[in-house]
């Protein structure tokens, strides 16, 4: 891998997969260094050299597809197996050993999505002993996995990993019992899991039998009002309901037992309920039954002060989202981790710091040892941001609409940065000082011009914008909220453009794409109401949500 690339490709010092060894129950013993504790073993974490200690040995983590292996191994340790029985050797991604030291069962690993999907329809069972397909993720602060269990007798996807099933059993089924039946075309569902609502009424009132609200199930509908969940309902998922504007009501019912990243964030005129005892609800605020995690706020409450209770260990991702009445809140001793801009979008915020992991200087959060950016406060009205020498890593969304700053110094230490955490800093500029990144004619890009970071709308003020010609991917959300765009000629070399890249650009009629572009991602075209026509090369895939809020025709040429 190409050191000048080295950082936008290492996965797992992203806050993401830092946030995947919290929730797997990592602690951080020093800075980029994780450790997790099981009965007489441990596994330690080290990011920075992208790579994991387990049994003695080193083992690289340079692939989702080893993620996925270290999350399984966590999983069977806490299942109870124990450390000595899990081997790597042999021609599968791991093999579990029974007690008298027999192959029990072998594993094969891969990535969510297109590449597990494939590795089930390649894979052609050959042998009379058990192999487990396995794969896993972490989407809306939970951590899901699949797995499809071969043996002599049959397929199954049931009977290994639940709560239920008893260590070096064989007692496997599969779960067609769980399909609940659609009532009407409104719904999505798959399996027993609601994945999408696609109606338009008022009043909503799920499917009896399903057991998950999918991430996003509900994601920007502006017409529901009221949802009434069913107690067959067990797991809400993070983002669930994001962005429904008009949603009043929902209770959270008894059955419920898993709550993702905050499922009502941007919500501004919910009011939710809670009967599960999984959960605490306190004048408005949601937490975990214990109070150590913080998951919602009400946006709507009138207080413009909040100090966060001092059980509270971990504030999560958009918990205060949009929250525009809080004009203060104080972050207390004992909050250790912070979900992706916990803050984002609250116009009058500033934060008190009483926590020895962060630190709070210049309307910037950052994490104790000055390493991260967490957050810009919106209400600190600072327009000239020098972040710190010696930050490394500047998270997602942490200066979202940042309408006001003028400009933002990225020092020499950073090597990393997030998804555009600069979408909406309408009149940023940049003083780039990091050999990771450079700028042209206004556009933050990595140094080597291939990847465009944020394109502003002060960098577009004349209505277009040339890009470098050594262009080749548009990042996440790279051109978001630059409203004033007005068409753009996107250069020969591209080959990518990523989810959301010109989502907000409300005044964009104009693009005029290569023929070299190979992935065009979900949200890229959302909310450019102004743009007619795209012209597509022929058998570019469009995924569902590209011209969500556009009414743009597509041209193939």
């Amino acid at each position: 891998m190409r050191e000048t690339t080295r950082v936008q490709d290492t996965i797992f010092v992203d806050m993401k997969y830092i946030v995947l060894y919290r929730k797997l129950g990592f602690k951080e013993v020093e800075p980029d260094v994780f450790v997790a504790h099981y009965r007489n073993t441990e596994i330690r974490v080290e990011s920075e050299a992208q790579r994991f200690l387990f049994n003695g040995a080193w083992y690289p983590l340079l692939t989702y597809k080893d993620m996925v292996k270290l999350e399984c191994i966590d999983r069977l340790l806490k299942k109870g197996y124990k450390a000595d029985k899990i081997s790597f050797s042999g021609k599968y991604d791991l093999t579990l050993l029974s007690d008298k030291g027999a192959v029990f069962a072998d594993f094969l690993f891969d990535e969510w999505g297109k590449r597990y999907d494939k590795l089930l329809a390649d894979f052609v069972y050959k042998s009379n002993g058990k192999i487990i397909l396995y794969t896993s993720q972490l989407s809306g602060g939970l951590i899901e996995y699949k797995s499809k269990i071969y043996t002599a007798n049959g397929i199954f996807d049931r009977g290994f990993f639940e709560t239920q099933a008893a260590l070096y059993t064989e007692q496997y089924t599969n779960a067609t019992d769980r399909n609940v039946a659609c009532p009407n075309a409104d719904f999505i569902i798959n399996g027993d899991e609601l994945t999408k609502y696609v109606g338009v009424q008022a009043k909503v009132t799920l499917p009896h039998g399903i057991a998950k609200i999918g991430t996003g199930a509900f994601w920007n509908n502006t017409t529901v009002k009221a949802i009434l969940i069913p107690d067959t309902v067990t797991c809400i998922a993070g983002d669930a309901f994001v962005y429904c504007d008009n949603l009043r009501e929902v209770a959270i019912p008894k059955s419920v037992e898993v709550i993702g990243d905050n499922p009502f964030a941007g919500c501004p005129k919910i009011v939710v309920r809670n009967e599960s005892d999984y959960f605490k609800l306190d004048k408005g605020i949601l937490f975990d039954k214990d109070k150590k995690c913080l998951i919602h706020y009400t946006p709507s409450k009138r207080k413009y002060k909040y100090t966060v209770p001092e059980s509270v260990e971990w504030i999560g991702k958009h918990s205060f989202y949009k929250c525009q009445n809080l004009k203060q809140v104080t972050i207390t001793k004992n909050v250790a981790y912070m979900g992706n801009n916990a803050f984002s979008d609250c116009s009058n915020i500033t934060l008190v710091n009483k926590s020895p992991y962060f630190q709070y200087e210049g309307g910037v959060l950052y994490n104790g040892d000055f390493t991260q950016v967490y957050h810009y406060s919106l209400g600190s009205d600072i327009k000239d941001v020098k972040i710190k020498s010696g930050v490394r890593t500047i998270g997602r969304n942490s200066f979202w609409n940042a309408r006001r700053i003028e400009t933002i110094t990225i020092p020499e230490t950073v090597r990393q940065i997030g998804y555009n955490p600069f979408a909406y800093c309408l009149n940023a500029e940049f003083d780039v000082r990091s050999p990771k990144y450079a700028t042209c004619n206004g556009v933050l890009y990595s140094s080597d011009f291939r990847e465009v970071i944020c394109c502003t709308a002060k960098a577009a003020k004349d209505g277009t914008i040339p890009l470098h010609s050594d262009t080749v991917s548009l990042g996440r959300n790279a051109f978001t909220g630059c409203e004033t765009l007005r068409n753009i000629t996107l250069p020969p070399s591209l080959k990518t453009i990523s989810r959301g890249v010109f989502s907000g650009c409300i005044n964009l009629e104009e693009i005029q794409m290569p023929k070299s572009v190979e992935f065009l991602g979900d949200w890229a075209f959302n909310n450019c109401t102004a743009l007619k026509v795209v012209k597509l090369p022929k058998g570019l895939k469009i995924e569902p949500n590209t011209f969500k809020n556009c009414l743009a025709e597509v041209i193939w040429f």
